[in-house]
């Protein structure tokens, strides 16, 4: 197999009952260039990992996972395991639990990227299901491409299983593993490197379910989750001055709106508890 042009990282644990149909989604993309699928197993205790072998046997050369013998956590897991693994010039992220559901999406992304050197990363529209698969709420597509620049990525929300980035730097930094949203802190890095972009168009499902990371969480605990990345983000020598000065203007955003969030519900106690932070 020719080497890749995009990588896809994929960490999974205990989704025996989803990792199927994410695997399926994107093994089934269409693309006129190779990619690869760097797929996480994080030593489940249900048949994760057979489901994970059985994909690597039918797609040898694509699927390639990488099997710990004892759990060592989701950040570790994508970061240090998987992203070193991820040699594409171009990388994708699916989480074991969520699915793509447009076969055209790493087609459409890459040709984007391609044709807009100034982007580092774009991304699309995502809907939400249950564990059941049923609808939950999603965002309408469009036919329109909404550009944002390095500062306005600090303000703007970018669904991570619906992103694709230039592999800007080989090896995550170790201030990230204190993240508490990965994620969040990833886009920072991206920001230093160009522009992003919404292409419009819907092309995954984000679960919600019992048995996630993060949608289990009590709303105070994601909320307090988001100002606590970010006060992270803004101690870190990895970003400048100029990008400190978005980052702390998100988190007085952020503040201000969970606090009218928990005024409205009548939840006095968590909105003081959001303020102090």
């Amino acid at each position: 197999m020719d080497r890749p042009l995009i990588s896809v990282c994929i960490i999974t644990y205990n989704h025996e009952k989803y990792i199927r149909q994410c695997l399926e989604g994107v093994v089934q993309q269409q693309t006129d260039f190779p990619f690869d699928v760097i797929i996480g197993e994080d030593c489940s205790k249900d048949n994760t990992r057979q489901i994970v072998q059985e994909f690597e046997a039918r797609y040898p050369g694509i699927v390639k996972p990488v099997y710990h013998s004892k759990n060592v956590g989701g950040a570790r897991n994508g970061y240090e395991f998987c992203y070193p693994r991820l040699t594409g010039r171009y990388i994708a992220i699916c989480e074991g639990d969520d699915y793509w559901t447009d076969p055209l999406k790493l087609q459409k992304q890459v040709n984007f990227l391609e044709q807009h050197p100034d982007h580092v990363m774009c991304f699309h529209r995502v809907e939400s299901v249950d564990e059941h698969d049923r609808f939950i709420n999603g965002q309408e597509a469009t036919d329109k491409i909404v550009t944002y620049s390095g500062k306005q990525i600090f303000h703007i929300s970018i669904p991570t299983l619906s992103v694709v980035f230039r592999k800007c730097f080989d090896a995550i930094p170790e201030e990230m593993f204190r993240a508490k949203s990965g994620d969040t802190f990833l886009f920072g890095l991206l920001a230093r490197y160009g522009k992003a972009a919404d292409l419009g168009f819907v092309g995954a499902r984000y679960r919600k379910h019992s048995g996630g990371v993060f949608s289990p969480k009590a709303v105070v605990e994601q909320f307090a989750q988001a100002i606590e990345t970010r006060k992270l983000m803004k101690q870190c020598p990895l970003f400048a001055d100029e990008q400190k000065k978005e980052i702390s203007r998100e988190i007085i955003k952020r503040k201000i709106l969970y606090f009218k969030y928990f005024l409205k519900r009548y939840e006095p106690l968590n909105s003081f508890r959001i303020i102090i932070r």
